[in-house]
């Protein structure tokens, strides 16, 4: 036994061709997996049985096997590569870790409803990637903004962007307790013309919906006309008259009694929610375009 110890350097590296050895099965073998020849593979072994005064290996042109002291050592030995190669491993993930920055607008409404939420669980698994997120409840010219991802109600225009379907959400027609008292409750389809509406957005004259499998074209007016989700909901809320409401705002309220639904028989069209974006993005939206996209549809509207 030397009474001269090597450095610990050359100890872990003649632990590691020692793991390997025994990993690959033969003296020939591990040299070949670790680019080294066959007498610096026998070098270093001899060099860890010279230091620890056991031989840990029986040998020869043929054949290998492990000593009782090779078996014991083998498990440290292993544990120690292991270890080196995880932590190798772990390096290189987060040498690897995404980073940049993604621009993308939403409503306000929507955005706090089922957008904001996503953004936070991608922050969580991307946390170097920075997140500008403007929401506006008008549609933004996305190249003019230098923004990479809108979440935009369809149907959508045709241009040259790239949508992907988020949302297929039901709608019904919804008013307050408080308005059907001083209003009446409708009865009869034709009666929702005498309503008062909330409407939403500003540009609508009609609302399409269905009724004993028809097609009808309801008349909307009223006093209260606004460009916000949220306010539609808000004055719906408060009394202010009857409105489409998507079930995602619906659900809890009426069953909670805040809002009652008006005629159930009447089919309103779904909801359409949809992501979209230039033909050509960065690789950090397109992680966030995938992200959100993961429990979406699978479709894509050009």
């Amino acid at each position: 036994m030397s009474t001269h110890p090597s450095p610990i350097l050359d100890e872990l590296r003649a632990m590691a061709v020692f793991a390997t050895v025994v990993r690959s099965g033969s003296f020939s073998a591990g040299a070949r997996a670790l680019g080294l020849t066959r007498a610096v593979v026998s070098h270093h072994v001899a060099s860890l049985e010279a230091k620890l005064g056991v031989p840990l290996a029986q040998r020869s042109t043929r054949s290998f096997s492990l000593t009782p002291a090779g078996e014991a050592f083998r498990v440290h030995c292993e544990r120690m590569l292991d270890e080196a190669q995880d932590g190798i491993r772990g390096m290189e993930l987060l040498r690897a870790e995404p980073r940049g920055e993604v621009r993308i607008t939403c409503s306000h409404h929507f955005g706090q409803r089922r957008i904001l939420p996503a953004l936070l669980a991608f922050r969580r698994r991307y946390p170097s990637i920075r997140l500008h997120v403007a929401m506006n409840d008008s549609n933004v010219d996305l190249v003019q903004a230098g923004i990479e991802l809108a979440v935009r109600a369809g149907p959508l225009a045709d241009s040259d962007l790239v949508a992907r379907r988020l949302v297929k959400e039901p709608t019904m027609l919804c008013a307050s307790p408080a308005y059907l008292r001083r209003h009446g409750t409708p009865a009869t389809v034709a009666s929702l013309a005498q309503q008062r509406w909330v409407v939403y957005p500003p540009s609508q004259r009609t609302l399409s919906a269905r009724h004993d499998g028809k097609t009808i074209e309801i008349p909307v007016q009223g006093d209260i006309v606004t460009d916000s989700a949220a306010s539609r909901l808000a004055f719906v809320l408060a009394g202010e008259g009857i409105a489409r409401l998507p079930a995602y705002d619906a659900a809890p309220l009426l069953a909670s009694g805040e809002l009652v639904r008006v005629l159930p028989e009447v089919e309103t069209a779904s909801l359409e929610i949809f992501l979209v974006h230039s033909r050509r993005i960065g690789p950090s939206a397109r992680l966030l375009r995938d992200f959100l996209l993961a429990d979406a549809p699978d479709e894509a509207v050009a």
